[in-house]
């Protein structure tokens, strides 16, 4: 499931980030890449997101979280 629909507060495994080559390195290096565990911690009326990565607290535009997969860790 893409990122932006993903639920608060429910542990997430990302499976894809496609933001393109720009992007997708930065994002790699804040530590947004496949195999990775998040939590989105807030969601903004816009569809921004803030996730926890590791302990540290990320704000993901609602562009790039439609383009960031991850799904439900049970």
């Amino acid at each position: 499931m893409q990122l932006s629909q993903c639920p608060v507060r429910q542990r997430l495994c990302l499976t894809k980030v496609d933001c393109g080559d720009e992007y997708s390195l930065r994002l790699c290096e804040l530590g947004l890449r496949p195999g990775v565990e998040v939590t989105v911690t807030q969601k903004a009326s816009f569809g921004g997101l803030v996730l926890n990565v590791s302990g540290s607290r990320l704000a993901v535009d609602h562009r790039s979280a439609r383009r960031i997969e991850a799904e439900v860790i049970a």
